[in-house]
């Protein structure tokens, strides 16, 4: 394109940094024809003077040659432009007018070391470098690694990493960048190229702290905030912790965002709440305005004397300890799976069968051909594998035996293979194992589902509450349910004629000298399995499920008043409103009852009024209500970011193994942070 018609605006720099420019070289100079006169004895004599390709070359001093890049020819004027001093509004002629001096060809050679020139190509260059921020923004932000074993440009190795894979594929597309890296891909330490390591990772560095700023002021500027943290090991053995802090948005959002890691911390509970600390005081956060903090059930943290939780209030009093939601259900779940011999048989009876199977690739093809899903592993770490276990062996039970029963039969195998195929499908073959599997199924499927809704970052208490209710009624009615699982347990087996009856075994006990001399009450195989099976994994679910519900319903009840305000009465609002200002006097005002009296009176003027807590912090703020009902707005802030689960520190170890990998072991801290 012609340089002089060029409309110079923010759009075309963007389109010319990123897409380069033709120099038109391919164009007959007919245009660039200038008139001059000399005097040549004593009269005048008119010549013409016209442009050629030498005045794109620059010859250095040892006779080599470089290209004039950065010119481009006009053919409407027939003058040659600096395109760098063009786009960014140089006051000369290379960019007012154009050149056409063709007699005094050093022009150029002032024009290009003049600090005006230089300073426009150094913005030429920026601009261009934002490609280098894009790929580098986007690869970090994947956790991908950047260097490779030969780092250099136009290898023909497949070791050079991946940033320089991508210039390089950026290059085929982008003229400027090919240039770019040809000129100055390769330059050696002391060479500005904007493609080197170190440039990267201070880029990577300086994105960083970009972020953290943005959510740091996020914080201040919503005052209120909590924490959660929690650790595990790396790959390199270094004992990594996790920050999060949890707060609330403008827009009346809950948020949680991640802060970073703290490596070598250590798990004395001095130790970690120092840590805490500092990283509030490394970001000016006040921990007067801290409400809230989430860890999971370790001593160490939860410890109501010496833990770190205690250690916090007594810096910060009004920091409510909330057991993390989700890991306080997977251990309700973990103690009723071992609170009876059967329960726990049971679940090793599923272990089992995943062992016979996975450590055999001949058994896995087998059983891979009867069924398109496959038998799975318990955990000691995720709560949802006993889900995934039972229901996989529920599924697929049918072809589980069907498998074991040819392996019997097969001459060809093992001995040991067909002793343990045989005591596997010994196990199946009982009324018990089909009951435990049907019935550890739905609770299993239930709490799974609960769980991952525990897990949600707009969560609140009251919320959690509710479902942890609504599990406690689920596993009551359980305990009516057993003929209606004992039915869907003789369904599992093919053969009507050969459905087992339970297994019993009267047990002599031993008593005890002040007992009664009657004798036991004796049960039938069916009433011994419902009352010391059934009942007992029941009870157990239930106790679990009060006990560990009781610490959210410490925090629920201060906010009591605010679940469904408008169906209340005006004296419970007002009662439990007085209540909370007496906890935050520092927070609310005396015009804390009256306000919230009054916006309860508004929400019953409205059709739909919203009933949870997070709907009504974003019906003040979308209803621009701050300044009518600021204390209000006060107090459901201060609720949404007290945290529920400490889920957020546990995603940020799925993010750590995959950036920190065996082949990155050695990575730093504040690169990985970065």
């Amino acid at each position: 394109l012609d340089p002089a018609l060029w409309c110079i605006n923010e759009q075309t720099r963007q389109y010319i940094c990123k897409n380069g420019f033709s120099q038109n070289l391919d164009i007959k100079f007919t245009a660039s024809k200038r008139l001059y006169s000399v005097v040549q004895k004593g009269h005048f004599r008119n010549y013409f003077r016209y442009l050629n390709i030498d005045f794109f070359k620059t010859v250095l001093i040892n006779g080599e040659t470089c290209q004039r890049d950065y010119l481009s020819y006009s053919e409407s004027t027939g003058s040659i432009y600096c395109v760098p001093c063009l786009l960014f509004e140089n006051k000369t002629n290379f960019s007012k007018v154009g050149f056409s001096d063709w007699k005094h060809p050093k022009k150029i050679s002032y024009h290009e070391n003049s600090p005006e020139h230089k300073l426009c190509s150094y913005k030429m260059k920026e601009l261009a470098s934002d490609l280098v921020c894009s790929v580098v923004k986007s690869l970090a932000s994947h956790g991908l690694s950047f260097r490779g074993d030969v780092e250099k440009f136009g290898t023909s190795t497949s070791n050079t990493g991946i940033f320089i894979m991508m210039m390089e594929l950026l290059a085929e597309y982008d003229p400027l960048l090919s240039e770019h890296i040809s000129k100055y891909g390769n330059p050696g330490k002391g060479n500005t190229s904007y493609l080197s390591f170190s440039t990267y990772e201070q880029f990577v560095k300086i994105m960083s702290e970009k972020v953290i700023n943005t959510i740091v002021n996020e914080i201040k500027s919503s005052k209120y905030f909590s924490i959660s943290i929690d650790s595990t090991p790396d790959i390199s053995h270094t004992d990594q912790l996790s920050f999060v802090i949890r707060y609330v948005l403008s827009n009346g959002e809950p948020m949680e965002r991640f802060i970073g890691f703290l490596e070598n911390v250590g798990h004395k509970s001095e130790n970690l709440a120092e840590s805490v600390l500092s990283v509030l005081k490394k970001y000016n956060l006040d921990v007067c305005y801290l409400r809230g903090q989430s860890y999971d059930n370790a001593k160490n943290i939860s410890g109501i004397y010496s833990g770190v939780q205690a250690r916090i209030k007594q810096v910060s009093p009004l920091a409510d300890f909330v057991p993390c939601s989700a890991h306080s259900l997977n251990l309700v779940g973990s103690c009723a799976a071992n609170c009876c011999k059967e329960a726990n048989d049971f679940f090793l009876f599923i272990q089992n069968i995943f062992v016979f199977f996975s450590s055999s690739t001949h058994r896995w093809h087998k059983l891979s051909q009867y069924s398109i899903s496959t038998v799975k592993s318990l955990s000691t770490t995720r709560g949802s594998a006993r889900e995934d276990a039972c229901h996989s062996l529920k599924k697929i039970w049918n072809s589980i035996k069907q498998v074991l029963e040819e392996l019997i039969n097969d001459d060809h195998e093992k001995p040991f293979v067909q002793s343990e195929a045989r005591g596997l499908i010994r196990q199946m073959n009982k009324l018990e194992t089909a009951y435990m599997t049907v019935f550890w199924s739905d609770i299993l499927h239930t709490f799974k589902k609960t769980s991952l809704l525990l897990q949600s970052v707009d969560i609140d208490i009251s919320t959690v509450v509710s479902l942890y209710n609504s599990l406690i009624e689920y596993v009551q009615t359980l305990r009516s349910m057993f003929n209606d699982y004992e039915k869907l347990a003789k369904a599992m087996f093919d053969n009507d004629n050969l459905i087992p009856d339970y297994e019993h075994k009267n047990r002599k006990r031993k008593k005890r000298n002040d007992e009664s001399t009657e004798p036991d009450a004796i049960f039938n195989g069916s009433e011994n399995f419902k009352i010391n099976t059934i009942y007992i994994i029941c009870d157990n679910l239930i106790e679990e499920l009060k006990r560990r519900k009781i610490s959210y319903d410490d925090i629920i009840s201060k906010y009591l008043f605010f679940l469904n305000i408008s169906e209340q009465k005006t004296s419970e609002v007002r009662d439990g409103a007085k209540k909370l200002r007496k906890i935050y006097k520092n927070d609310l005002d005396e015009t804390f009852e009256n306000k919230c009296v009054h916006f309860q009176s508004l929400l019953k003027t409205i059709k739909n009024p919203p009933k949870n807590i997070i709907n009504m912090c974003k019906f003040i703020k979308e209803k621009n209500l701050e300044a009518i009902f600021p204390y209000v707005y006060v107090a459901l802030r201060m609720f949404l970011c007290i945290p529920v689960s400490n889920c957020s520190t546990e995603r940020s170890f799925s993010t750590l193994r995959r950036i920190k990998s065996y082949l990155r072991s050695t990575m730093s801290s504040e690169r990985l942070n970065s």
